[in-house]
């Protein structure tokens, strides 16, 4: 395994990144120097886990696609919403099989402690707004479609997407157009510009007083993702409802040669490594239903703390302070960082030349990966309009 940070190794302390860095074999941005070995591993598993993996999600996909519109021409609700719902499963959990995911452990937590792989008497009876879960990958939303099939909060892009659309408006996303949200943030200094928390707020609070038949929303609070080995601080938009949450912790098995994790590596890179890695594994934990008191209910940020305590207390994973904002600063850093390797590497001839092009390139894309990787969570079910503005 690599060491702690990898090539990046001593962070300053002015870097807050515990949340962010990766300790698996490729590290932080691809950037730990492979062995021999490995790059040989690498090779071979490209050449062949990669075309079937990808042929096979490929498959999953355009499989949820069809029945999708098959169900959009000859159904009505409410027999559609349980028709996607029974077909987003199923395709859903072929294509974590797809991926490698063949172990996935769902345990249903107690109040006491307890756990147990059987769901507690009277789960499905229980009352709630909407999820709450911690955020790692891109995979999280497979993992929770295979099993619940909830609604997320997408960017207005994903809903004209080839297949993606489609399966999206399936879901009953609500679309958040980042670029006219932005605008009404500068056109109204006050912060009157929260449509996308309202639309989520009264999406959350018809599901728990009206027994809404729309599919139940799922939120990722921390607001981007992280390596899985901590909580950071929870965005209150989640719990401006005021309404009870069902909480989720998913726990990665990181221990491997690549972690799933998606924190701190490209999009296409991480993607990529996921279809060449044999196998994985998820632990997901469904705890207590948590019901705010009335102070809760009153001060947002004290239902999303008390919630997150809750998340630590049951999961052990260790709450941190890191904030999106470290994240940037981190990213920043490492961005420096590679140009300076890349300005070293380029001072000897042609060959420095051609690294110097090569690795400009890598830092280039990591300049440019807090955007990316910033929008391609929001399609992920981030929460564009609850994350990138404080609250």
């Amino acid at each position: 395994m690599a060491q702690p940070n990898g090539w990046l190794g001593q962070l300053p302390p002015e870097i807050k990144a515990k949340a962010f860095v990766r300790n698996d074999v490729y590290g932080t941005y691809c950037n730990n120097p492979l062995s021999l070995l490995a790059k040989l591993r690498l090779t071979v598993l490209s050449l062949t886990l990669f075309p079937l993996k990808f042929i096979a999600c490929l498959t999953c996909v355009t499989g949820c696609y069809i029945m999708v519109a098959i169900g959009n021409i000859f159904l009505r609700e409410p027999f559609k919403a349980k028709y996607f719902t029974f077909w987003g499963k199923l395709w859903t959990r072929a294509l974590l099989y797809s991926l490698g995911f063949w172990s996935i452990k769902w345990v249903y937590v107690n109040a006491d402690g307890t756990s147990s792989s059987k769901p507690p008497a009277g789960l499905k009876k229980r009352q709630f707004g909407g999820y709450v879960s911690n955020h790692c990958s891109w995979i999280d939303i497979v993992v929770y479609m295979s099993r619940f099939f909830p609604s997320f909060v997408a960017k207005k892009d994903v809903s004209t997407l080839p297949l993606i659309g489609p399966i999206s408006k399936a879901m009953q996303c609500l679309f958040v157009d980042r670029e006219a949200r932005l605008a009404a943030l500068g056109a109204h200094g006050d912060g009157s510009g929260q449509g996308m928390s309202q639309l989520v707020r009264d999406r959350m609070t018809r599901k728990y007083s009206e027994g809404s038949a729309e599919l139940p929303m799922l939120l990722f609070p921390e607001g981007t993702t992280t390596n899985n080995r901590y909580l950071m601080p929870f965005k209150r938009g989640a719990f401006v409802a005021g309404v009870p949450v069902q909480p989720l912790v998913l726990k990665y098995d990181t221990s491997g040669h690549f972690s799933p994790t998606w924190d701190a590596m490209p999009g296409h890179l991480h993607i990529l490594l996921v279809l060449t890695e044999p196998s994985f594994r998820v632990t997901c934990n469904v705890l207590p239903l948590y019901e705010p008191s009335a102070e809760e209910r009153a001060d947002p940020a004290l239902y999303a703390e008390n919630v997150r305590q809750l998340m630590v207390k049951y999961s052990k994973l260790p709450a941190c302070e890191d904030t999106y904002a470290d994240k940037l600063a981190f990213f920043k850093y490492v961005v420096d960082r590679m140009r300076r390797r890349t300005e070293d590497k380029g001072q000897g001839g042609s060959k420095g030349e051609w690294v110097e092009r090569g690795s400009a390139a890598a830092a280039g894309r990591a300049s440019s990966t807090v955007e990316v990787q910033a929008r391609a969570e929001t399609a992920c079910g981030g929460g564009d309009g609850l994350r990138q503005r404080k609250e």
